[in-house]
């Protein structure tokens, strides 16, 4: 709750959480060792039309809308299924985010996705800007192409730690990432992806403090200034789940927004349009239900998760949308 100290069960180690929660497939936390348990996923995302027809690209710019924020209803569902959405309603609340105004040419953005988990896909997020998506799952061995091709790069989470961030299937995916910073290529780094994103760059990223579900993350004053967190208030809401955090930025980041447990939830390149966020910004309260009902070791070890749900639905202000829709306005103004 704003002003109090979240106060989460007493150290364990990674491994034993994940051992007693068995569900990493499912997390969208950083770092993970991978599992074989059945998860929700998202679907799966749509195939690249190689020569696309001239389509209106879209511009971004926050104009206030109504946006549905659901609600759940007074009987949950106890296990999540692949449509969860199915027990929940939407009450419309105001809020200001993103629209679309058409100009000539949709953005190309490619996603590099490190895991399984439904949430770690930000498919559903990139459908409602309109932009052609690409999805790579490097977990997979799927090969990353030139990212200097896209106008865009989202750098998603995944089920890796830092002491696996030198493994060779990580060898040619850095190459790619490094030629794309090289020439500028806008990137967001989510969760894993700003792991790597700093520690490529020479920060570091060591274990942490867990931090599971809603948490307030307050932005300092370089982060007021910056247009990925544009129109967010100076404290927000946002979903975490990962053990690991960055202990040493790159000389050349810059620190934009903190949480209680984990100084660095959002940094920037100095001059430069890559950001890399903690937090996990394609989290909607209907995902992060399902992924929370799904953990049955929380309650074991003290998690609140009836009061971890409702901090959503309370907190949540379309995140997304803002994150998301300020990034692409970055990326259509050049």
């Amino acid at each position: 709750m704003p002003g109090s100290e979240w106060v989460g069960p007493r150290p364990f180690t990674r491994r034993t959480f994940l051992q007693l929660a068995g569900l990493s497939a499912l997390l969208a936390a950083c770092g993970s060792p991978q599992r074989s348990e059945p998860t929700p996923r998202a679907p799966s995302p749509s195939p690249v039309p190689t020569t696309p027809a001239p389509t209106p690209r879209p511009t971004f710019s926050p104009t206030a809308t109504d946006t549905a924020t659901p609600t759940p209803t007074s009987t949950p569902t106890a296990t999540p299924t692949a449509s969860p959405t199915a027990t929940l309603t939407s009450t419309p609340t105001p809020t200001s985010t993103p629209t679309i105004t058409a100009t000539p040419g949709p953005l190309s953005v490619i996603s590099l996705i490190h895991g399984p988990a439904r949430a770690l896909v930000v498919d559903h997020v990139l459908q409602r800007f309109g932009v052609l998506s690409t999805s790579i799952r490097v977990d997979k061995g799927e090969a990353v192409p030139d990212l200097r091709r896209y106008d865009a790069v989202i750098f998603a989470g995944g089920e890796y730690r830092p002491d696996q961030f030198e493994d060779p299937i990580f060898q040619a995916e850095r190459e790619r990432v490094m030629e794309a910073l090289a020439a500028d290529v806008p990137i967001l780094g989510i969760c894993l992806g700003n792991q790597l994103l700093a520690y490529w760059l020479g920060g570091k990223v060591e274990p942490g403090r867990w931090e599971i579900g809603w948490l307030p993350v307050r932005i300092n004053e370089e982060g007021r200034a910056d247009p990925l967190l544009a129109g967010l208030d100076e404290e927000f809401y946002a979903f975490l789940w990962h053990g690991d955090e960055i202990t040493q930025l790159p000389e050349e980041a810059v620190l934009l927004a903190s949480s209680e447990r984990c100084r660095v939830q959002v940094f920037r390149l100095r001059g430069r349009p890559v950001w890399g966020l903690q937090f996990n910004p394609q989290y909607d309260p209907v995902i992060a239900e399902a992924v929370i009902r799904a953990a049955s070791s929380l309650p074991k070890r003290g998690y609140d998760i009836e009061e971890m749900i409702a901090t959503g639905y309370r907190e949540y202000d379309d995140l997304a949308g803002r994150i998301f829709g300020n990034f692409f306005q970055v990326v259509q103004q050049g």
